[in-house]
């Protein structure tokens, strides 16, 4: 296997975790992990009770039971919305101040590079590419899928926040009041909109398990596991970005091209 150029393995990074493919390499930091698992905690917890709100299962036979019921939901659905949007908040913040893997720069497309190899990606999920694009951190396709998620998690918490605003109708949230009679349909189109986002996030859920698993099957580069660890095992010359090195250039021929040709 080729070599990398030289002036593509001048780094301290490279320096201080050795030759890339001899060890792991740390991707996923701590606040990265932990809001992940927070995240994906509250969406299992926030769906099981946004539906049992929606349309009560498992109601006891007795009004006051029944009504005890819900009131203990709803305190649930209620400290897992706080739980779902501080960690939101936390990782849109850490999208500006963690390791370049964790960089919205990595998430978002807006180079020609990027939506090149998440076209690739897309080969790749069809069946018209044998083997995935090779990343380090989220592939190029996956970044495009998380940045449209994220901005209907943050509508998700507006939603939700409406929908409080309403129900309470008194104290500071009153002030979003407002907000709720202008919606499109008024409270019925918030709640609508809140119902359908679940189900655009409970899909996405699946399919992000799914395209771990085939991908990770496929790499054995670590993909499960280092949403635990944090460490995914890269081959060498495997990676089309700085084979997993934050701040070096692009390895791969084509890569470097697009970025040329765009600068």
């Amino acid at each position: 296997m080729a070599a990398l150029p030289q002036h593509l393995d001048r780094s301290p990074t490279a320096q201080d975790e050795g030759s890339i493919g001899s060890m792991p390499i740390y991707v996923w930091e701590v606040p990265v992990r932990v809001t992940h698992w927070l995240i994906v905690t509250s969406i299992v917890v926030l769906a099981a009770t946004g539906l049992y709100i929606h349309s009560p299962y498992l109601v006891p036979s007795k009004p006051v039971e029944a009504s005890s019921m819900m009131a203990t939901v709803r305190y649930w659905h209620e400290i897992f919305a706080i739980i779902f949007s501080l960690s939101v908040a936390v990782r849109f913040y850490w999208g500006f101040v963690g390791n370049s893997f964790a960089s919205w720069r990595a998430i978002i497309p807006h180079n020609r590079a990027q939506f090149y190899w998440g076209r690739e990606m897309f080969k790749y999920y069809i069946f018209l590419r044998k083997e995935p694009v090779p990343v380090t951190g989220h592939n190029f396709l996956a970044g495009a899928a998380y940045t449209i998620i994220s901005t209907l998690m943050v509508f998700q918490i507006m939603t939700g926040l409406l929908l409080m605003a309403w129900v309470i109708g008194t104290g500071p949230i009153a002030v979003l009041l407002p907000l709720v009679n202008s919606f499109p349909g008024g409270v019925q189109g918030v709640r609508l909109l809140h119902y359908v986002l679940t189900f655009i996030f409970v899909a996405f859920a699946i399919h992000h398990v799914y395209s771990a698993i085939l991908v990770d099957t496929e790499e054995h580069g670590g993909v499960l596991s280092s949403i635990f660890s944090g460490f995914k095992n890269i081959k060498p010359g495997r990676t089309i970005e700085a084979l997993g090195v934050a701040g070096r250039p692009a390895a791969h021929e084509e890569t470097a091209r697009l970025n040329g040709e765009e600068s």
